[in-house]
């Protein structure tokens, strides 16, 4: 009859060999699923003296190795993490990724030129060939931006009314930091008692981000004191300016309708002024009626 340690035993062994197969399946599993590229840029453009970065990114690369060649003329330029070819300006990045089991080695170009345009290809050591083709572009040029800074909105405005400025500001290769806001000389700051509760400026990029940069400047409740030049200043300090009129509406209404109550126009006389003979009738027809009630009582 076998004692109770050594039945212990049997079964301490028998659940190491369990977890040894599961363990040997597990790593034959993985052995054999077959490395993959995942999707990047594969046509790249970047102007002269600027950093080319050319990514390959391969998913379950296992025991693997990427290798980065330029295709013309043949020439290997990296193996795994380091540099085959002595290239100054050429290096390699290389990122892992456990959780996704993803590696991405980048092959890094800096003060690139023109004649670094081709085509490259990012290979996996393997028996089998496992590549991914990269087109580097270097233009000689940068394209010509004609820097820009506009201002636009409401130049007339009735009092009471809302003041809506924009400012949109453009730069040749990045647009400026920031813009700030001018009343007649004076830097606008929303927190001043003059534009407390009811000046607001709001900033937002376009579609391109980093090539244009947008600011609205909205002021509630106008008052005549508002009126003036609005400047708006990039970081750059490039300057453009608007000029704002605040109307009284009571003022304008007087002048356009002239004719209301006693105000008329010269040569004109109102009713009350240009009938005399009319206003002398009329009192001696209300004291003949007067009378003749009088007399009947």
């Amino acid at each position: 009859m076998a004692k109770p340690d050594s039945i212990f035993v049997d079964f301490k062994w028998i659940i190491l060999l369990l977890l040894f197969v599961e363990v040997s399946g597990r790593n034959r599993y993985k052995k054999y699923i077959e490395p993959s590229f995942v999707e990047e840029d594969t046509n790249i453009t970047v102007y002269k003296g600027q950093t080319a970065v050319l990514k390959c990114t391969v998913e379950n690369l296992g025991p693997k190795t990427v290798v980065w060649r330029r295709i013309s003329p043949n020439t290997f330029l990296s193996i795994g993490e380091r540099m085959y070819a002595e290239i100054e300006e050429m290096s390699v990045d290389v990122t892992r990724y456990p959780k996704y089991d993803r590696v991405q080695t980048d092959l890094i170009i800096k003060h690139a030129q023109p004649t670094h345009s081709g085509l490259y290809e990012c290979q996996i050591s393997s028996t089998k060939i496992y590549n991914y083709i990269v087109q580097l572009n270097v233009l000689d040029t940068h394209p010509v931006f004609e820097p820009a800074l506009t201002i636009n909105g409401t130049v007339y405005v009735n009092k009471y009314s809302f003041i809506n400025l924009t400012c949109n500001a453009t730069g040749a290769l990045r647009a400026p930091e920031d813009v700030d806001w001018f009343h007649n000389g004076i830097k606008i700051r929303q927190n001043d008692p003059h534009w407390r509760h009811r000046t607001y400026i709001y900033k937002y990029q376009q579609e391109v981000p980093g090539k244009s940069l947008v600011s609205t400047l909205m002021v509630e409740r106008s008052e005549e004191r508002d009126a003036g030049t609005y400047i708006c200043r990039s970081s750059d300090k490039d300057t453009q300016s608007i000029t704002v009129h605040v109307l009284n509406a009571d003022k304008n209404l007087q002048k356009r309708e002239p004719n209301i109550g006693i105000v008329s126009k010269p040569g004109h006389q109102t009713l009350e002024n240009s009938c005399s003979p009319c206003r002398l009738l009329n009192n001696g027809l209300f004291l003949m009626t007067f009378a003749v009630v009088f007399v009947h009582r």
